[in-house]
């Protein structure tokens, strides 16, 4: 294990704020038929704020590092530690509701393969050309921006030391190519987690992460010194980029959103820090943000499969109510998970892999930057 040089610890308040206001959007935009949801149709658009948002911190907090020495293996090991342990939660969540009886009428998931099961347990995405309908990952549908989002962190540990700003800008422009056509062929850039839709999501990672790169380089040299918000700006502008109605161009919208307006939302807002009454509940749904994107689909299922009432298969017997009850349930769970498991279990493991590759002096961070 390379030693490698500390990177400067630093928060970013206002950015933990809108990761929080984006997963929320995500867990309601599952549960349709509630109101809460219907008020940020374009909420699918909170990955593609992840990528741009969370690869800024990443940058922010391995960049040097990597400069300095730090090892590939030891980086992935990282973001692997980073968010496989919530991930585990969510897929045995999902895989004991297999044996779990549902009413008749109530929906209830499907028995997946073993050779589904093993490969979604391991971590690794199930490619199908026989069944382009699937999805890539058989227990938690999220994670598949995960796996996107773990490869482009490959990608930038292997050319971090010769990523200059020319070939920084070219493999921005090629993410971007892919994403534009992507939207095109799809209508929206609502994809990327089935087998048909796959290389539209290779879009929206290859431009959301090196995009946050790229954004984060601009903060660093206080390029554009003028774009910054208010945090209680920049949580209204998040939802009114989640709220932007359907039109007859919704690709051209989706593309102007992700290209134009989240680097520089992510800029400015990186630029505050959210004020006293503010502080706390960012932070505490920062933290909490990740758990609540990848515990949001198996708790919704838990709900639809073992309440008693008729017609749960459509929603029908949920409403807003029932939305905001499971979203509640759901980020309860998410922050004592966060507390009590997540993050002992990152330290231990990140400890085990310090022991086992007998480099302490690397310190790879147990708590690393949240990567959804």
């Amino acid at each position: 294990m390379s030693a490698a040089p500390p990177s400067p610890r630093r928060t970013f308040g206002t950015l933990d704020g809108l990761r929080g206001i984006a997963a929320l959007a995500v867990a309601f935009r599952h549960i349709p038929d509630n109101a809460i949801g219907l008020l940020t149709p374009e909420s699918y658009l909170a990955v593609d704020l992840f990528f741009v948002l969370s690869d800024f911190v990443l940058a922010h907090a391995y960049e040097a590092r990597l400069a300095g020495g730090l090892s590939v293996v030891d980086f992935f090991v990282a973001r692997l530690i980073r968010l496989y342990p919530l991930y585990l939660i969510a897929s045995v969540l999902t895989l004991l509701l297999v044996f779990v009886p549902a009413a008749a009428g109530h929906y209830h998931p499907p028995a997946w393969p073993p050779r589904d099961i093993v490969f979604a347990l391991l971590f690794v995405p199930q490619i199908d050309p026989f069944h382009l309908d699937t999805p890539i990952f058989a227990l938690a549908g999220s994670a598949w921006s995960l796996a996107f989002e773990l490869a482009a962190n490959l990608v930038f540990a292997v050319i971090a030391t010769r990523l200059t700003p020319r070939l920084l800008g070219i493999v921005v422009t090629g993410g971007a190519a892919v994403l534009i056509a992507a939207a095109w062929h799809f209508g929206s850039i609502d994809i990327g987690y089935n087998q048909l839709t796959v290389w539209g999501g290779a879009g929206r990672v290859g431009f959301g992460f090196f995009a946050g790169v790229a954004t984060y380089r601009l903060w660093q040299a206080d390029a554009l010194p003028w774009l910054r918000l208010p945090a209680w700006v920049a949580i209204i502008a998040v939802l009114e980029i989640f709220n932007i109605a359907p039109t007859g161009h919704q690709a051209a919208s989706d593309v102007a959103m992700i290209m134009l307006a989240m680097p520089a939302l992510v800029l400015a807002s990186a630029r505050s820090e959210p004020g006293r009454w503010l502080a706390s509940p960012f932070a505490l749904f920062g933290a909490a943000s990740y758990g609540i994107y990848v515990l949001q689909n198996p708790i919704d299922q838990w709900f639809e499969t073992v309440l008693p009432w008729r017609h749960v298969v459509d929603y029908g017997g949920l409403g807003s109510w029932g939305a905001v009850a499971i979203v509640g349930l759901t980020t309860a769970a998410a922050i004592v998970l966060d507390r009590w498991y997540d993050v002992p279990v990152r330290a231990a493991l990140t400890a085990r892999w310090r022991r086992l590759t007998k480099g302490d002096a690397a310190g790879v961070p147990a708590k690393a930057v949240s990567g959804v």
